[in-house]
């Protein structure tokens, strides 16, 4: 009982939210959104270039070392390839996802403003 009496508040304060969206806020938001794929754009490649650089690294200084070593670091170097992978294709991504978002804002008409 206690936990429907929480809940319906929640709810209606998430009903009577979308009442309230303006122009202006769907610029913003738009804006910002356009700053974060400005964002990924520029750090995760050169991050996911760093992780398959240190994954080459941990690669081969495993191979000098013993074999319970050796192990330990082919699965770091793997995970650090994995995240690699993934930083690429969330960066890839990014410019799909942003406009999929902005254009539920009604704010399609600034997407043209993100590079």
């Amino acid at each position: 009982m206690r936990r429907t009496k929480m809940i319906f508040p929640l709810l209606l304060v998430c009903l009577i939210a979308p009442v309230f969206a303006t122009s202006t806020m769907a610029s913003n938001i738009a804006k910002s959104l356009c700053d974060f794929q400005v964002l990924v754009y520029t750090i995760l490649p050169t991050l996911a270039l760093i992780m398959f650089l240190f994954a080459g690294l941990a690669y081969a200084a495993g191979q000098v070392f013993g074999a319970e070593m050796r192990a330990k670091a082919q699965g770091w170097s793997m995970s650090l390839l994995v995240g690699g992978i993934i930083g690429i294709f969330i960066a890839v991504l990014a410019p799909i996802l942003v406009q999929i978002f902005v254009g539920m804002s009604g704010g399609a008409m600034h997407y043209a403003a993100c590079p």
